[in-house]
């Protein structure tokens, strides 16, 4: 990608990799069936626009199972997902550049004609800065760089006078007050109408934000400066990441997820690639390609280094502890960390995208879509899959990078999978959970903005489109801004990256992307041979080692598979006929071991032990104690590694039950005196456990049951799990237990019944009068208790372990 160049010299992005070598392994897509998929996406993006501007515009997002639109204040509350709403027409802005891409140039002339009559800015409503700024200052830009395009070629958009920028500079003013901290970190929200700080402004209370939410902003800011020489946008934004950089780890060059935005201090100190940091490595990099500061090149190497040596084990991508990156702090892995293969493809490090692309593609195999998170041993861990463009993206740039038909074959997977498990009548719906296909009552804008575009332009010549796709750079929505930007403006001299001792030396490919053919000389099968040895991940029937007898591993996290413990030993577990083990290993590279070479056998398990027993998960207890129960009700709960612990609590913890507004407690909580002093009943979904647990715990619960939010799950049914934290959890104190569907819905119906619900919280269910025996209830005796609990006397309850 061209390394020292001065910022007038032309990037030709990915101009080695562009064209490579037609890769051997995988059935070439002939012209015809890959127009005809082409033709196919355009449908498919007509279906889901025409529903959108038929059913739901001007509103900010279609409901497509409703058929309506999405208007913040007239639907019950997301919580932060309803943060992206600001009453603006989200979607249609989002779309503009998809439209131009996908040379649908009347339909891009009437959007731009209604996004310039129908669009205000100026609206009382709390909106995310991050979200705002990607999707609609982003699309705005898009939009007016398109339209700036066509108009120069003679044809359309002559009446077109810069409106789209003029409103793209309104919205850049009104998002500048967010960066008004001491540290210049911006607030996560702002009111579009009164800023931050105003006594109208609703938001300004905040103390911390996400890694990405400060450093995502440089493109669009830097592209606003330069297309209205307004310097101060792009400075504010360099300046956001100036702090980012300034508080990284020094001695390892990780930076955690959550920080606080007035002293600068990490609140989250897991690092990885996925949710909360993901878009802040990928805008370094492409802060460098377009703007030509090399500031920015240096601190993603220096990142990327980081990176490689202590997240990625590929195919996974781990989270680490920034402070201590030989700990691993989770076992699952989010979606979102699917855009960083195509991150690789930019950098040039083809391999480990490769590697990653392929982990990826086989977990999507597996379920249709890819979960919002999943184990290290591929299992679903969030069962939503919203629609999300980031396997896309990652499948279209490995795609240019080595022209291996195998991607156009998991381009068309991806398209066959949402015409038959997302398509709908008014569009697509997310999926709620992937086990079932049951579908959600959303279609996100990026739905939109990304996945048509990244999955057009994979089955597109480039000869056939109506702009040199090369020409730009893609922004993390997928918006399209001009490499030609770098000549608009000298880098800041203040803009200086100051590396520690160690920094001196770089690699061969710092400053620039190799060929394939520098990369594997005279072999046009690597992708395929790269990608062969990660085929049996998931083969259905493949014997894995799930317990060990006799064995004691310092589990942290109950979903971590003993044999990820091994392999950060240094250990090798070989199958031999006996069905024993032979355990081989070296010495481990980061940390000194006296034994060498060796080996040795043990007698393991090849088969998963029984649900209860799995995991070797205590169950809690959540039984209704007041009338007309008394305690016949016992529910089968599932613990957390954070919060009190019930079970050093002899009587356990009694409370009130309250619902809590929003029901997902993802933002601040609503009702306050409701849950002052009482239990809280929460959703499982849109963020994490311990985000809800601290809502809530600030606003006084007691207590918190979450239910999950997959609908018809069970403890009969599924395995019961312990709820994980976020790295840094010592500040939550309340008890937390965790409820499958059905057995939540028992308190959600008992609440709805009764004025006053009462539950104990414990290790074991009390004894209440007469009562001799109080076990937990089985999913077929639960809607019978819930509605005649005055006649109902379990006998026959299952023993829980």
């Amino acid at each position: 990608m061209g390394g020292g160049r001065a910022p007038g010299t032309p990037l030709g992005l990915l101009a080695a990799l562009l064209w490579a070598p037609l890769a051997a392994g995988a059935a070439a897509l002939g012209a015809a069936e890959r127009s005809q998929l082409r033709d196919q996406v355009v449908e498919m993006f007509d279906h889901a626009y025409g529903s959108y501007m038929k059913h739901a515009y001007p509103a900010d997002e279609l409901m497509p199972l409703s058929c309506r639109g999405r208007v913040r204040g007239m639907e019950p509350s997301r919580g932060d997902v309803d943060d992206a709403l600001g009453k603006f027409s989200l979607t249609l802005i989002d779309t503009l550049d998809t439209l131009v891409v996908l040379n649908k140039l009347d339909e891009f002339e009437d959007a731009v004609r209604k996004v310039v009559l129908d669009v205000r800015l100026d609206n009382d409503v709390v909106v995310s800065v991050f979200e705002t700024n990607i999707r609609v200052l982003g699309g705005l830009l898009g939009g007016h760089i398109m339209a700036d395009m066509l108009k120069a070629q003679g044809e359309r958009l002559q009446w077109y006078k810069d409106e789209l920028l003029h409103l793209a500079r309104d919205l850049g003013y009104r998002l500048l007050p967010a960066f008004n901290t001491t540290s210049g970190l911006p607030y996560p929200r702002v009111n579009l109408k009164y800023g931050v700080l105003s006594p109208n402004s609703r938001t300004g209370t905040e103390l911390d934000t996400c890694t990405a939410c400060a450093g995502t902003m440089i493109l669009e800011f830097a592209a606003l400066s330069r297309l209205t020489q307004e310097t101060v946008f792009e400075d504010t934004a360099r300046r956001a990441l100036d702090v980012l950089w300034e508080k990284r780890q020094k001695g390892n060059d990780l930076v955690g997820t959550v920080i606080n935005i007035h002293n600068g201090d990490w609140v989250r100190r897991d690092s990885g690639v996925g949710a909360g940091i993901d878009s802040y490595y990928e805008y370094l990099m492409k802060a460098y390609i377009l703007l030509g500061d090399d500031t920015y090149l240096e601190r993603f190497n220096a990142h990327y280094v980081a990176i490689m040596k202590y997240i990625s084990q590929p195919p996974l991508l781990l989270n680490v502890h920034m402070h201590n990156p030989t700990v691993s702090i989770r076992s699952w892995m989010d979606s979102l960390l699917a855009f960083f293969p195509g991150l690789q493809v930019l950098r040039g490090d083809l391999k480990p995208a490769i590697e990653t692309h392929e982990m990826l593609y086989q977990v999507t195999k597996q379920h249709k879509f890819l979960p919002e998170a999943f184990t290290s041993d591929f299992a679903v861990y969030w069962a939503q899959h919203p629609l999300r463009p980031e396997f896309a993206e990652s499948t279209y740039f490995l795609y240019k990078a080595t022209r291996d038909p195998y991607y156009l074959q998991v381009g068309k997977s991806i398209v066959e999978s949402l015409n038959e498990y997302a398509r709908v009548a008014c569009g697509f719906a997310a999926v709620q959970d992937v086990r079932t296909g049951r579908h959600e009552d959303r279609m996100d804008s990026f739905f939109l903005a990304e996945m048509f575009k990244y999955l057009y332009l994979l089955f597109t010549e480039k000869r056939d489109l109506p702009l040199d796709i090369d020409d730009y750079i893609f922004t993390t929505e997928a918006h399209l801004l001009p490499l030609s930007l770098s000549t608009a403006r000298s880098p800041c001299p203040r803009n200086v990256t100051m590396f520690h001792k160690g920094h001196g030396e770089e690699e061969i490919f710092t400053r620039s992307c190799p060929s394939t053919q520098t990369l594997f000389p005279n072999n046009p099968t690597f992708t395929r041979t790269i990608r062969d040895a990660h085929k049996q991940l998931l083969q259905p029937g493949a014997e894995r080692l799930a317990l060990f007898r006799g064995i004691e591993f310092p589990l942290r996290d109950t979903r971590m598979e003993p044999l990820e413990i091994l392999k950060r030993m240094g250990l090798t577990l070989l199958p031999l006929g006996d069905r024993s083990v032979q355990l081989t290993g070296i010495r481990h590279q980061q940390e000194a071991s006296p034994l060498g070479l060796f080996s040795l056998k043990f007698i393991t398990e090849l088969v998963d032990p029984p649900a209860g027993e799995q995991q070797g998960i205590s169950p809690l207890a959540v039984q209704v104690i007041s009338p007309p129960f008394f305690g016949r009700i016992v529910l089968t709960a599932g613990p957390a590694q954070f919060g009190m612990d019930l079970t050093k609590q002899e009587h356990g913890v009694k409370g009130s039950l309250v619902l809590s507004e929003p029901y997902q407690a993802c933002a601040a909580i609503t009702n306050r005196e409701a849950v002052q002093g009482k239990v809280a009943l929460a959703q499982r979904g849109e963020c994490m456990f311990a985000a809800k647990a601290r809502n809530l715990q600030k606003a006084g619960a007691s207590g918190v049951i979450f239910i999950d939010n997959a609908e018809g799950s069970c403890s009969e049914k599924m395995v019961l799990f312990q709820m994980v934290g976020d790295g840094s959890t010592s500040d939550i104190v309340i008890p937390l237990v965790f409820l499958f569907q059905k057995e939540g819905q028992v308190l959600l119906d008992a609440l709805a019944q009764h004025c006053n619900v009462d539950v104990l919280l414990a290790t074991k269910p009390m004894f209440l009068g007469e009562e001799k025996t109080a076990r937990p209830f089985s999913a077929s005796q639960l809607h019978e208790a819930a509605t005649e609990p005055h006649t109902r006397t379990v006998t026959s309850a299952p023993d829980q372990a």
